[in-house]
């Protein structure tokens, strides 16, 4: 299947719905309920002539397809079309969506579905009037029937404040078959310590089924988050612009802070010349520091999809309302693994030791950064061991060890060390799935470390491994290289790793459960 385009048929008969509707508050209602096989083409909404942060971020629009009963469309009407915050109303001329004056706001995106599709809406309490009139032209197929097994999706999400150089804002998290389609993305800066963009962009976890012919793990990393949409140097010297694929049409500063000028800005990118298929999860954050961020995310994927994100109460969706992490129903993925880091490179043999002694109470002091070291602030250069996300089989040291530095042009060089666990009943061999960039090291128990190979780019590999009832010890060794920003993967430090045993059987990395764990 080309993954630009759906497997659609060719003879379609044209059908519109065009209703205008007052809302009942604090409840949804049906406006559009099509049966049988179709393909929605274009969705025209319009509510007041100016519409209100409320109109914009407490009317809820919601798509089901084919009888279900979770949406798998649910955001704010303004954020679906692109209209962020709850701003009034921006250009917006893009390859899927399109905004003119007064409200007027289209999508184009396909939505195809097999046996029905009901499109609803809800306003909240600060929505007035609380009405929408509503477009939607589709296709229905004369023969009743869709090969298409994909559907479209799209969630909102919102946090305030963000984790600043930490964990990094989650834009997507779902499981299945697909591929990504784009997002749009809103900030408001209150970090004032550097500019939205110094704490990095996207950051994508591709993960496939073992042995896929494309690979088992893809990675893709940005750089300044300005560059992501188009824009460059900060995204702030530049007037606001909307393009096919990628624009920052809205731009706005807000007031001078002791660092940088504080602003609002709004931003899409759609991936239809660079298509990212997924064929068992995908999972997207982008950097962040402690500000207002929301983003809607586009895909399609086969059903059932994975809701990663509970709608927050009403006043929750306005800009400025605080949604900690913690609020938002978002997923923790499961910590896997344990790491230590940071050690410079020239450090190897202190590694190496506190490798051997493999105890989560280590710490190591000395592990060799100079005083002017990035790695220096906050004693990021101290490693301790530390739990880390499992996000579908990657492990990514830059979530763990980061330094809190204002450029995003930091120069790392870092070497650290993964540790899990891998549990069989009897002696077997396995095949470890590997996707990585720059060295990778590894080894089990105490054997010797195996050099897993080099990668400029992110790239696979499988490993054999012989494994021995009970519980063996699997450590990891990755290095960021020496200039971040100059290489191949802007310092991407991040691995892929997939144990499936002779018969075919997956083997889940574990922590440690108890003391008795022997290799």
């Amino acid at each position: 299947m080309d993954i630009r385009r759906l497997n659609l048929p060719d003879r379609f008969l044209p059908n519109r719905v065009l209703t205008h509707q007052k809302l009942p508050r604090g409840e949804p209602m049906t406006l559009a309920n099509l049966e049988g096989a179709g393909c929605i083409r274009r969705i025209f909404v319009t509510t007041v002539r100016r519409p209100s942060p409320g109109n914009q971020r407490q009317t809820l629009i919601r798509m089901y397809w084919d009888g279900a009963d979770t949406p798998a469309v649910e955001a704010p009407l303004g954020d679906f079309f692109g209209q962020l915050h709850g701003l009034p109303p921006y250009p917006l001329n893009s390859r899927y969506l399109i905004s003119q004056s007064h409200s007027g706001y289209t999508a184009t995106f396909a939505m195809p579905f097999a046996r029905g599709a009901r499109i609803e809406a809800e306003a909240g309490p600060d929505v007035d009037p609380p009405r929408i009139i509503l477009f939607v032209d589709w296709h229905a197929y004369p023969d009743g029937s869709l090969e298409e097994p994909l559907r479209f999706h799209a969630q909102f999400r919102r946090e305030n404040p963000c984790q600043a150089f930490g964990r990094n804002y989650l834009l997507l998290d779902t499981v299945g078959r697909g591929h990504f389609l784009g997002f749009n993305y809103g900030l408001a800066v209150r970090d004032d310590r550097a500019r939205w963009s110094h704490a990095g962009a996207e950051n994508i976890y591709i993960s496939n089924e073992t042995g896929a012919p494309e690979g088992t793990f893809a990675y893709l990393r940005g750089g300044g988050g300005e560059d992501t949409f188009g824009a460059s140097y900060g995204g702030v010297l530049h007037q606001p612009s909307s393009h096919l694929d990628q624009g920052v049409p809205y731009y706005a500063q807000e007031d001078l802070g002791p660092a940088f000028a504080r602003h609002t800005l709004a931003a899409y990118r759609f991936f239809a010349s660079d298509a990212i298929p997924f064929s068992r999860s995908i999972h997207v954050r982008f950097g962040s520091m402690a500000n207002d961020i929301c983003s809607t995310a586009y895909w399609y994927q086969e059903p059932p999809h994975r809701p990663f994100f509970q709608m927050p109460g009403w006043s929750q969706l306005l800009k400025g309302a605080q949604l900690p992490f913690a609020a938002t129903g978002a997923p923790s993925p499961e910590p896997r693994w344990q790491v230590l880091g940071p050690f410079h490179p020239n450090s190897l043999a202190a590694l190496h030791a506190a490798a051997n002694q493999g105890d989560s109470a280590t710490i190591v002091r000395d592990t060799g950064y100079a005083s002017d070291s990035p790695w220096r602030h906050e004693d990021r250069h101290v490693a301790r061991w530390t739990s880390a996300e499992d996000i579908h089989g990657f492990v990514d040291f830059g979530l763990a060890f980061r330094p809190s530095d204002r450029g995003n042009s930091v120069t790392w060089p870092a070497v650290a060390l993964a540790q899990s666990w891998l549990h069989v009943d009897a002696d077997t061999t396995a095949t470890l799935h590997l996707g990585w960039a720059h060295e990778l090291r590894l080894r089990l128990g105490d054997e010797p470390w195996q050099s897993a190979g080099t990668h400029a780019y992110f790239r696979n590999r499988t490993h054999p491994v012989h494994l021995r009832a009970g519980w063996n010890r699997l450590q990891v060794t990755l290095n960021s290289p020496e200039a971040g920003i100059e290489g191949s993967t802007w310092g991407a430090w991040t691995f892929g790793l997939r144990a499936v045993d002779a018969a075919g059987r997956e083997i889940e990395p574990q922590i440690e459960p108890d003391g008795s764990a022997r290799s």
